[in-house]
């Protein structure tokens, strides 16, 4: 055992006040494509930890490429939710958060996820803000954007482990977003900037470390690491809601942030392997994570290493 932020279903006794490892996972949910809590859901479910999801909105389809939509902002609701959970002294292994649409959902998740760290409860944020460059200034620079960021940098401050793609990474950082191959002293350069803004660990998504590979970069705190993710010239859409719900539920089941990192990539590998052998699946339609689930991928007690360690 690393310390008490790290859960093992076996200390999970009968008799107790729970069976299962219970995580607190808080994203928007939409009615059609594969995003958020329609990912972190299952995943988790079937990892064998206890998803007790907090809507952040509630949408008809997710945003990418669909139009017309419908979306309930929670915001009020989600006052109430955690009241209720507080009158019924529900405690919480874990409290994961993606997709916050304001800086007052950013406040009201701080105060829960801090009650919940004093407990003992895992803190994981991916801060949900865009991907790839945002060459849209005005978008970047915006008066939401620049809240969302301020907001997402408090979350960080009381993190055990924050999920960035490097778009978000940088946003956090103030950083220029590097186009093309990242070299390994930038790489070790931004999660040691992500660890400076208060977070233990750091996994940041989507970076590219040559011409014809893609690495997931991590700190667990005292060495760096590069995960290998192969590399596909094309979009997939949901991929870094699934890759952060695979590394919670994995650290619930005890593995350590780096084994964790490497279950997660390679979950997501799968799923995209599943995907590609259906040209015909729109974009927008997500991967194909639940056939991997339905074949038993987390009956596995290993996964290919595809670790490497920086510096």
């Amino acid at each position: 055992m690393e310390n008490k932020n790290q859960i093992n279903r076996e200390m999970i006794r009968e008799g107790g006040d729970r069976l299962l490892p219970r995580a607190a996972v808080i994203q928007d949910m939409s009615g059609f494509g594969r995003v958020s809590l329609t990912e972190a859901i299952p995943v988790m479910s079937a990892m064998g930890v206890e998803v007790c999801p907090l809507p952040t909105a509630i949408l008809s389809t997710h945003t990418y490429e669909f139009t017309d939509y419908t979306l309930l902002d929670m915001t009020d609701e989600m006052v109430k939710i955690l009241d209720h959970w507080e009158r019924i002294n529900l405690g919480f292994d874990a409290v994961y958060s993606g997709y916050l649409s304001s800086k007052r959902q950013i406040d009201i998740i701080h105060g829960f996820m801090k009650k919940q760290k004093e407990g003992g409860a895992l803190i994981v944020v991916d801060p949900v803000m865009g991907d790839n460059a945002l060459l849209d200034v005005k978008t970047v620079y915006s008066e939401r954007m620049c809240e969302l960021a301020e907001g997402m940098r408090r979350l960080c401050g009381i993190a055990d482990t924050v999920t960035p793609n490097l778009t978000e990474a940088c946003l956090l950082l103030e950083r220029e977003y590097p186009r093309g191959v990242v070299p390994e002293d930038e790489i070790i350069s931004i999660l040691t900037g992500l660890h400076d803004l208060g977070a233990r660990s750091a996994a940041v998504t989507s970076v590219m470390d040559s011409e014809e590979s893609m690495c997931v970069a991590v700190f667990d705190g005292n060495e760096f690491y590069r995960i290998d993710c192969g590399y596909v010239k094309r979009l997939f859409h949901g991929t870094g809601d699934i890759y952060a719900s695979v590394f919670t539920g994995a650290r619930l089941c005890g593995r350590d942030v780096v084994s964790a990192a490497n279950a997660a990539a390679d979950f997501v590998a799968e799923a995209i392997a599943r995907t590609m052998k259906h040209p015909e699946m729109p974009v927008r339609h997500g991967v194909l994570f639940e056939p991997v689930i339905r074949d038993g991928y987390f009956s596995k007690s290993e996964y290919p290493n595809r670790i490497k360690k920086l510096g």
